[in-house]
């Protein structure tokens, strides 16, 4: 018989080649196998934290904590700080947030509540407060805790919903062992893209540190909040109430408060209504200050604002420029600021304007100027021509209503200063 060594040699070849494949195949199998139940494990640990913090929460009735709350642009100069003091009481029967809610803020004398679906904002310098129906806005911010208290299967929407990307890993925090999640949601209509970061604590499974980052074309927006002094299942919903009533009879009702942009718009002054004039007090030296002594003499913008005002913060640079552009061509803007006229809050605005060369006069002024211009929203602008009268009105601030502001005003030069 008659052998083929080539053909036996190749045939034996093909064999220990497919041995050695099925022996390298079987390791890669246990291997994918081994990191398909890490990362399972490592998915049910994540989940199973998640739902332990969201079983904790609903055992709770009630939590007392402080919060203060520092933001910035990134292009700031400065970051602002506002201290609170939050009371919230889960109830089920409010269908809108599930729950009662007070807090203080420790820089502005207001007291904000919230009860059945309707916000109040008291406000004891002015005597009056505003109230919002069917409010469904954030308490202090996107990122304060209270409506994931109330409604704990918010956090776990949150986390579990597939458009978002989160990330949850181990951290320390105060010496304190902690999880760290991020949540990334996706961009918005303008491309705004915002995420959420939460600093949980493993022992007690309530927020330590929480971080809302915005994102656009032009600027980096970070809001800051720092949790501290909890306390459980002692708030006394009755005593809440009882002051409630106490704050409300000593700062009446408002007319209902605008709850959408458009309805604030028809609620504040409009083109052709004569500009209510007012006394003040310029910032930089106390001398006293008479809108009517530039009525007829210039176009006037005047803009209510406060430091801890985002949007407001954002606008100075803005004015500045403007002001700096028009100011020879008859041309006044005065930054009128009531909020910050405080005890406890003036030391923070010297501060503030200390660290800005804002080119324009800051008025101070009383909470009655803000009423007689009806405002409720900030920043308020005005546009005043040369009658006295209501140009323009504008509530918020964005390149779109910043661009209408200047077209104004070069509506209303004289044609040879064009």
């Amino acid at each position: 018989m008659r052998y083929n060594l080539n053909k036996i040699f190749a045939r034996n070849n093909r064999s220990l080649f497919g041995i050695a494949n099925a022996n390298i195949m079987r390791k890669i199998f246990i291997l994918l196998s081994a990191v398909s139940f890490l990362l399972i494990t490592s998915c049910n640990k994540e989940k199973n934290f998640i739902g332990d913090v969201v079983s904790k929460m609903e055992k709770t009735t009630s939590v007392h904590f402080k919060v203060d709350e520092r933001y910035y642009y990134v292009n700031g100069i400065d970051t602002t700080f506002t201290p609170y003091e939050v009371w919230a009481v889960r109830d089920n029967s409010d269908t809108l947030r599930h729950g009662y809610v007070w807090i203080d803020n420790n820089y502005r004398p207001y007291h904000m509540i919230y009860d059945k679906g309707a916000f109040y904002l008291a406000i004891p310098p002015k005597k009056i407060t505003a109230v919002y129906p069917d409010y469904t806005e954030s308490f202090i911010s996107p990122v304060d805790w209270i409506d994931i208290f109330l409604k704990p299967e918010t956090l776990q929407e949150q986390f579990s919903n597939p458009k978002n990307v989160t990330q949850l890993s181990d951290t320390t925090f105060r010496g304190e062992a902690c999880k760290k999640l991020v949540i990334e949601f996706p961009a918005d209509e303008k491309s705004e893209q915002t995420s959420y970061t939460y600093i949980i604590s493993k022992k007690l499974g309530v927020l330590l540190w929480a971080m809302m980052t915005v994102t656009d074309k032009d600027d980096v927006y970070y809001d800051i909040l720092s949790f501290s002094d909890y306390t459980f299942d002692q708030v006394d919903a009755e005593v809440l109430h009882e002051k409630q009533k106490k704050v409300l009879d000593e700062n009446p009702l408002e007319a209902e408060s605008a709850s959408t942009e458009i309805e604030m718009y028809e609620s504040m002054l409009h083109a052709g209504d004569k500009a209510p004039v007012f006394d003040g007090q310029f910032y930089e030296d106390g001398d006293p200050f008479a809108l009517s002594d530039y009525i007829g003499k210039n176009i006037i913008i005047v803009d209510f604002w406060y430091t801890h005002c985002p949007p407001c913060v954002k606008a100075i640079p803005s004015l500045d420029k403007l002001y700096k552009k028009y100011k020879d061509r008859g041309v006044q803007i005065f930054g009128l600021n009531s909020v910050d006229n405080q005890p406890r809050s003036m030391d923070y605005l010297n501060k503030f304007l200390a660290k800005r060369a804002i080119s324009y006069d800051v008025i101070m002024i009383e909470p009655g100027v803000d009423m007689a211009y009806k405002v409720r929203r900030y920043p308020t602008l005005y546009v005043i021509d040369k009658e006295g009268n209501i140009a323009l009105s504008e509530v918020g601030f964005n390149e779109e209503k910043f661009n209408r502001l200047k077209e104004k005003i070069e509506e209303l030069l004289p044609e040879k200063q064009k």
